[in-house]
């Protein structure tokens, strides 16, 4: 499993390998051999230019700038950290293993203080690394904006110049990477957006440094073996009963998009608690789900209870409504429902909007997995849109928190979390922006919770199923084109 890191986890790490006995020199020259491997192997190198900081990232630099001239490469070596009076580079401002390397470099080639494009072919960005806490200012953004004007293939040495290696951010400027070569293990900045734009492509590579200590994890294919077993003697009721609560009158689509993915994801019954008004909508488009019609101008609250007793995971909200009857099937849902209960939609707006359907959340004895989009996730934790994408993580560890849930925090990257660990989801694509994926997801993810898999499996195993549905599906019809039955089909292609 590749673990993803934090820049506060990556120091600590990187410290703890230093205490049990690798020096930090080796551990840097380890960096700057793999990284110039990857130069040489996805780059032009004829010449190079190398841009390096005042930190370890740039000290990481100058040891590749010093093993690529000492194998007879063309090499322009840029120092981009604080200068003394004199305008030479200041060694008193390095950090300590800089200085080294900036020692060893000097003594075989010059080192300058500004850069000349011309005839350069590739560039090398070790400028900053995952430290960058503010805003580029000054020559440095001055130099990296002018080498970014000039639009040369770049490789990034762990994160690129301008990104914060915690939000994927960009700190005044950046210098965009078309391959990024990640030390030790992948950081949250090379995955969240704007940054997941901007490192290119990503190589990982191992130096030595043990990276486990993180509590990021990013979803990979081979996952899906994780799912629950499906032995050869089973019947229907082996593999679980999934209740979809919603498509309220002209709305039926959403809940049958959520209970047509929980039969494609392998639940053995799916029923649909709805207005009795989508009957012939429902036996027509999917004979294979079973129906509890209701009046919802006159709620029998009998049926509902009936059905919850029978399910094995609810799917509340798709497509419910926010109307007085839709605020009074998701109390009682909060209130009786004792199996896992995915919570989407309108059935968030309206917890979102009530604090007494929120207590009800908060107080369930079953467990409860929340699915919401930013905007129904702004609605819940009362943060505006912009600062919810700007701290992704934060945000969705102190949601699943306060809410005892397991949240779905979906977006280009989905995340998903118990408050603890945090899986991000690297697949899918933006054909899948569509109307009806949300209840799709919210459909698989119930399915697999009605066949035995643990809160937190159902919704990173969902998602990743999901997803990889979607890339399927993106195959056959394109960006453009794609629909959310298209994603819905795109599971018996990546489901085993």
């Amino acid at each position: 499993m590749s673990h993803i890191l934090t820049a506060a986890e990556m120091l600590a790490a990187d410290q703890q390998t230093i205490a049990a006995g690798t020096p930090s020199q080796v551990l840097m020259e380890r960096a700057a051999m793999a990284a110039l491997t990857i130069l040489r192997q996805k780059f032009n190198t004829t010449s190079v230019l190398f841009l390096c900081g005042a930190g370890n990232n740039g000290g990481d630099g100058l040891a590749m700038a010093r093993f690529f001239v000492e194998s007879g490469g063309i090499a322009q070596i840029v120092y981009m950290g604080q200068l003394d009076a004199q305008g030479a580079p200041d060694t008193e401002a390095m950090s300590a293993e800089c200085a080294r390397q900036f020692s060893l470099l000097a003594a075989k080639t010059a080192i300058q203080t500004e850069p000349t494009l011309d005839g350069v072919t590739a560039v090398v960005d070790a400028v900053f690394g995952i430290g960058l806490s503010r805003p580029i200012e000054g020559r440095a953004r001055d130099i990296i904006e002018a080498v970014r004007a000039a639009a040369l293939p770049a490789l990034a040495v762990d994160i690129p110049s301008g990104l914060h290696a915690d939000t994927g951010a960009v700190m005044g400027t950046v210098l965009p990477a078309t391959h990024t070569v990640a030390i030790a293990a992948l950081k949250w900045g090379h995955l969240l957006y704007p940054g997941a734009a901007l490192c290119g492509e990503i190589t990982t590579v191992d130096i030595g440094i043990d990276a486990q200590c993180s509590k990021g994890k990013l979803l990979e294919k081979d996952m899906l073996a994780q799912l629950p077993p499906r032995p050869a003697r089973a019947h229907k009721g082996t593999f679980g009963r999934v209740l979809t609560i919603g498509g309220s009158v002209g709305m039926s689509g959403a809940a049958y998009f959520a209970a047509k993915a929980a039969l494609r994801a392998g639940c053995g019954l799916s029923e649909i608690f709805t207005p009795a008004d989508n009957r012939i909508i429902y036996q027509t488009q999917l004979p294979e789900a079973l129906l509890t019609l209701y009046d919802p101008n006159n709620l029998d609250t009998s049926l509902l209870l009936a059905a919850l007793s029978r399910a094995d995971a609810v799917a509340l909200g798709m497509g419910l409504s926010q109307s007085e009857t839709a605020k009074e099937i998701v109390a009682l849902v909060l209130k009786h429902a004792e199996v896992p209960l995915i919570v989407d939609a309108d059935a968030l707006n309206l917890i979102a909007e009530d604090p007494k359907l929120h207590r009800l959340c908060i107080d369930r004895c079953a467990p409860t997995v929340l699915t919401p989009h930013l905007g129904e996730m702004s609605r819940l934790c009362r943060v505006d849109i912009p600062s919810l994408a700007a701290h992704m993580v934060q945000h969705a560890k102190v949601l699943a928190t306060q809410s005892k849930a397991i949240l779905v925090m979906k977006d280009a990257r989905t995340l998903i979390t118990d408050g603890d660990i945090v899986y991000l989801n690297p697949y899918g694509n933006s054909g899948m922006a569509t109307g009806g994926s949300g209840d799709v997801l919210a459909g698989v993810i119930a399915a697999l919770a009605a066949q035995g898999a643990s809160p937190i499996d159902a919704a990173r195993l969902g998602v990743l199923a999901h997803a990889l549905a979607g890339d399927a599906a993106h195959e056959q019809y394109g960006n453009h084109g794609l629909m959310a039955s298209d994603i819905i089909d795109g599971l018996c292609r990546v489901l085993p």
